[in-house]
């Protein structure tokens, strides 16, 4: 789950899948003269829309981080469970989906642990990273084979959809309001980072330069529910305020900078 906080203190409560499906609806908009291409594989875009499967139902059961009384952000949910999250996720992917879809979302997986520091991590959460990774490493193996995609376009859509992710972090507000710039992604003739910044104070409008999308404007949308300022002092008290909070949508107009 992941948060964007509000001036009273309340916060907006964003689930994993649903940010998962703005990164969707950016890879359906991708395309264009400065994308180099006309539109992203259909494959690829259900493993946008998907790549947080793992996360379906600890959302529908969330936990409580005792530092916080809320449900656990999901940059704090402890390594051990975060990692087999993953490994579910990547397994319910090939089962649903085939194997480029279980693929992508493997190679997301070890993309994001990646961008923290082994050397920074205590000793359990690195027990448990570098056995997420030689278990991943281990299923890519089995699941490459069956992909009819070439290395390059494997490693082409990793860094597209390592860039939607971050995209859509800062749509939902997990990333705070600072200018953003994301990995490089493959445009027409060169690797580039996407500018990403709010001209406003508003959450409604953010801007990429360079502009990778096939129309002028792209908006897109999600649910989340909005929880009151504070946390809760049990489990069972946070997941009925958090099945009773209202539902609000999100909505993002991306345009060029």
């Amino acid at each position: 789950m992941l948060f964007r906080p509000l001036p009273d203190g309340s916060a907006l409560a964003i689930s994993q899948p649903a940010h998962a499906w703005i990164s969707g609806q950016l890879a359906r908009a991708w395309g264009g003269a400065v994308a180099g291409v006309d539109r992203l594989p259909e494959l690829f875009i259900l493993a946008a829309e998907q790549h947080d499967i793992g996360w379906l139902k600890w959302e529908a059961v969330p936990t409580r981080d005792p530092t916080t009384g809320r449900p656990y952000d999901f940059v704090a949910l402890p390594r051990d469970q975060h990692t087999a999250l993953w490994s579910a996720g990547v397994e319910t992917a090939a089962a649903s989906y085939g194997p480029l879809v279980a693929l992508l979302v493997s190679l997301h997986g070890l993309a994001i642990y990646a961008l923290t520091p082994d050397e920074t991590r205590t000793p359990e959460d690195l027990a448990a990273v570098r056995r997420f990774r030689a278990e991943q490493e281990t299923m890519q193996g089995h699941l490459r084979p069956q992909t009819a995609a070439s290395d390059a376009e494997i490693a082409d859509q990793r860094a597209i959809l390592l860039a939607l992710d971050l995209m859509s972090l800062v749509i939902c507000g997990a990333m705070g309001r600072s200018p953003r710039r994301t990995p490089p992604v493959p445009l027409a003739g060169e690797m580039a980072r996407l500018a990403l910044a709010f001209p406003g104070d508003d959450w409604d409008r953010l801007t990429v330069d360079p502009w990778p999308f096939r129309e002028a404007s792209v908006t897109v949308a999600c649910l989340a529910r909005h929880l009151p300022h504070g946390g809760f002092t049990d489990e069972a008290t946070m997941r009925a305020a958090l099945a009773a909070a209202p539902v609000m949508p999100i909505t993002a107009t991306l345009t060029p900078a």
